[in-house]
């Protein structure tokens, strides 16, 4: 769990969406680096209005892991984290029982002279009971009314059919029941835990059941003109022509012939925080080379690319709608700063 700055305002998106609208949310998301698409922030408000989890689908590296992060920290709200994986437990996603603490509160009561029948009954409480990542975020919910909590399940697709199904009663009705000690988790569907499901789509196909529960949505890569603005803000500090000059080789090499793993967003990002690390702010052929290993992740991949960098540097060059795009934007942010 990644907990929020308890010096700091939480904002509720719910009351944000429902007061200010999705423009106020998509302000607040860009403020700290998150240029959300269109159809991803209405389907996200859809989620919040309608307090049902936000099922969301795509290729890797378009910016689906950063949604639920970036929503944390532009409103200042825990972030509750699972890694979606083959072996998930019961205990990693709802409840286990400590053990040891048990037995010993056992015995110890056994010695002061409680019966052992009566011991035994007691041992099942709070203090005992260790909750998984989802679970956790409900009891936080019910516990605060003030700040809603975000729980992210990442790469849902890699989790078995046992788990997927240990989650519908807490995201059907908000709780779950704990044999011998009760329920858990909060009734009130307004004080639910902001959830976010993020799917590569890859390895199994999710339950009926659990999609049903959801609002759900589909992640596209970002269009070049979408990439050259998140890019501005994700890394301000790089200049327009540097930035340009990446999008425009990226979805180049997104086109090519032989590339196997193209490169997302994310690569995009990491290329461009690289070179504004060294100093270098333009995209020589020399510069391309040195910096493959940021775009191919493959051995052929990277030698298909090593052998297209001549290409690569006359896409560059090229004048087409990506320049028109920048000059666009330059212009936006000289009439807001004016």
């Amino acid at each position: 769990m990644q907990p929020h700055d308890p010096a700091l305002p939480s904002i509720n998106p719910r009351r944000l969406i429902a007061e200010k609208g999705e423009a106020a949310l998509a302000e607040l998301l860009e403020g700290v680096g998150y240029v959300i698409q269109r159809e991803i922030l209405r389907d996200l408000s859809h989620a919040l209005r309608s307090t049902n989890p936000l099922l969301v689908e795509g290729p890797r590296g378009g910016g689906k892991s950063a949604l639920g992060e970036t929503l944390g920290e532009a409103c200042n709200l825990p972030v509750y984290y699972l890694q979606g994986m083959e072996g998930l437990e019961i205990s990693d996603v709802l409840y286990s029982w400590d053990s040891e603490g048990q037995t010993q509160w056992v015995r110890q009561a056994a010695l002061s002279g409680m019966s052992l029948v009566e011991a035994r009954a007691q041992q099942w409480t709070r203090e005992y009971l260790i909750l998984g990542e989802a679970l956790a975020a409900y009891e936080a919910a019910a516990n605060c009314a003030d700040t809603v909590p975000v729980f992210m399940l990442d790469e849902v697709d890699k989790i078995s059919e046992k788990i997927e199904d240990m989650l519908l009663q807490l995201f059907g009705r908000g709780y779950a029941h704990i044999p011998r000690f009760g329920e858990i988790g909060v009734r009130d569907r307004s004080r639910w835990p902001i959830v976010i499901l993020l799917s590569n789509n890859i390895r199994h196909d999710l339950s009926a059941p659990l999609r049903s529960r959801c609002v759900y949505t589909w992640q596209d890569p970002p269009t070049p003109k979408e990439e050259v603005r998140i890019l501005r803000v994700r890394c301000p500090e790089a200049p327009p022509s540097l930035i340009l000059a990446v999008v425009k080789m990226v979805n180049g090499i997104r086109g090519m012939g032989g590339i196997v793993d193209r490169p997302g967003l994310r690569e995009s990002i990491d290329l461009v925080k690289a070179l504004m690390m060294q100093g270098l702010t333009e995209l020589t052929g020399e510069v391309i080379s040195s910096h493959l290993c940021y775009l191919g992740k493959r051995q052929k991949d990277l030698e298909n690319l090593r052998k297209g960098v001549a290409r690569l540097e006359s896409i560059i060059r090229a004048k087409g709608e990506a320049d028109s795009w920048m000059a666009e934007l330059d212009r936006k942010e000289m009439r807001d700063a004016a």
